[in-house]
């Protein structure tokens, strides 16, 4: 007989912490074993409790925007990744609650990018980046300016 092996779950749930502050701040997105992306291993084991990842997207597209509340003299920074080697055209739009574009910018032929947005053109409230493909929606995010 030999020894049983303990499995490992995926997510160490007495491990998470959703306040536990990453001080690094490389972006190396990490597919973790639940399917979902992470900025980065630190993102992932501490405040997720993520167990076992791989390097690189999961699915589709990531997304990162920091800092998020941002301030009235700070860029946004957006990083954006899609899985694999594929390569796409992307539109990013910032958008107000009234549907008024304040930002957009054409990506063509795309796998990975990290943009600065210079922001201090909006006014403080709430706003929405839209990531779109030719056909579809990739990714929404919200956006506080203060």
């Amino acid at each position: 007989m030999g020894k049983a092996q303990f499995i490992q779950p995926c997510i160490d749930e007495s491990r998470v912490q959703p306040f536990y502050q990453c001080n690094d701040p490389i972006i190396e997105p990490i597919c973790g074993c639940n399917g979902i992306t992470y900025r980065n291993q630190c993102e992932a084991f501490n405040v997720y409790g993520v167990n076992n990842w791989i390097s690189g997207v999961c699915n589709g597209v990531f997304l990162y925007v920091s800092p998020n509340p941002v301030g009235p003299n700070s860029p946004l920074n957006i990083y954006m990744s899609h899985g694999e080697n594929i390569f796409g055209n992307f539109d990013l739009k910032i958008i107000d609650l009234y549907g008024k574009v304040w930002q957009q910018r054409i990506l063509n032929n795309i796998n990975a990018i990290n943009i600065q947005i210079e922001v201090s053109t909006l006014k403080s409230g709430i706003y929405v980046l839209y990531l779109t493909s030719s056909t579809r929606i990739v990714q929404v995010k919200k956006i506080i300016k203060y």
